[in-house]
C-alpha cells in the first residue's frame, strides 16, 4: 500500500506501479489537491516535468503540498502596507518646480537674399556651345544675428522642366566667398583651393554648400563659370525658356 498525505488528510491506496502523474490525476478530485501542489516522494521533491517518468513502489509515501512562495508573501505584505498607510502614499509628498531660462536671440539665425550686383548674363544661339559667365547669385548673412554655428546652403534649379526646351547641356560651377573675398571651403576637405565648388546641372539640379564658420560673416554665393549646349532655335524659338531660375535656402548644419 502507498501512503498519501495532503494537508491534514492521510490516506492509503493501491498505487504501486503507477507514475506520480497518474496518482495526481486520481487523487485530485478525491482529496482536493490543487493543480499547482508540489509532489514529494519519500520526502524528496518531484519536479513537475518528471512526474510521468517516476513510478511509485509499494510502501512509498507520496505527499502533496501547496507552494507558498516568498514573492506572494511580499506582495501581500506590500498591499497590506498600502491599505494601512494609504494616506501617506496619496498625500505624504511635497512638490517643487524649476523654470529653465531661454532668452530669445531675436530674428532668424541667418538670412539669404538675391545678390543682383553682377548677375550672370548670356545670349545663347541655337545649336551653340557657349560659356556661362561668372557673377553673383545670393548673399547669406549670419553677422546680423551673431550666429557662429555651421551652415549648409542648398542651391537648386527651379525651372529645369522648361530649361530642357533650350539646352541639351547646362553646367554651372557654384562657389562661396566670405566678406573679405576669400574662397570658402564648401566640400569639407579643410583646404581652400580652386576645387572648392559645386557642380549644378540639368541632371543634378540641387547642390549643398557646406560652410564651417569660425565667426559670423556675410557670404556671397557666386557663379564661378559654366558652359552650355543649346538646342536648335526652331520656328517657335525657345519661348523664353533659356533663362535659369535658381532657388536657395540656408539651414543649420
Amino acid at each position: 500500500m502507498v501512503e498519501i498525505k495532503y494537508g491534514d488528510q492521510h490516506e492509503t491506496a493501491e498505487l504501486a506501479g503507477q507514475t506520480v502523474y497518474d496518482a495526481r490525476k486520481l487523487l485530485r478530485a478525491a482529496m482536493g489537491i490543487p493543480g499547482k501542489a508540489t509532489a514529494r516522494l519519500n520526502g524528496k521533491k518531484v519536479h513537475r516535468a518528471l512526474e510521468d517518468e517516476i513510478f511509485i513502489e509499494d510502501t512509498d509515501v507520496l505527499t502533496f503540498a501547496e507552494s507558498k512562495g516568498k514573492g506572494l508573501f511580499m506582495i501581500g505584505a506590500l498591499l497590506g502596507a498600502l491599505v494601512v498607510t494609504g494616506s501617506v502614499f496619496a498625500y505624504g509628498y511635497t512638490t517643487s518646480s524649476s523654470t529653465l531660462l531661454a532668452t530669445a536671440a531675436g530674428g532668424d539665425f541667418a538670412s539669404i537674399t538675391a545678390n543682383t550686383t553682377n548677375v550672370p548674363t548670356w545670349q545663347p544661339f541655337g545649336q551653340f556651345k557657349g560659356s556661362v559667365p561668372a557673377g553673383t547669385l545670393f548673399d547669406v548673412n549670419t553677422a546680423a544675428s551673431g550666429y557662429t554655428g555651421d551652415l549648409v546652403v542648398t542651391v537648386s534649379i527651379a525651372n529645369g522642366d522648361t530649361l530642357v526646351d533650350a539646352y541639351r547641356v547646362l553646367n554651372m560651377f557654384i562657389e562661396v566667398r566670405d566678406s573679405s573675398g576669400n574662397l570658402v571651403d564648401i566640400n569639407g576637405d579643410t583646404v581652400n583651393n580652386t576645387m572648392d565648388f559645386a557642380l549644378l546641372t540639368l541632371g543634378n539640379g540641387s547642390v549643398d554648400l557646406f560652410i564651417t564658420q569660425t565667426a559670423a560673416d556675410v557670404y556671397t554665393i557666386k557663379m564661378k563659370n559654366g558652359y552650355y549646349v543649346s538646342h536648335a532655335w526652331g520656328a517657335s524659338g525657345w519661348a523664353g525658356n533659356e533663362s535659369p531660375v535658381l532657388y536657395a535656402e540656408v539651414a543649420q548644419r
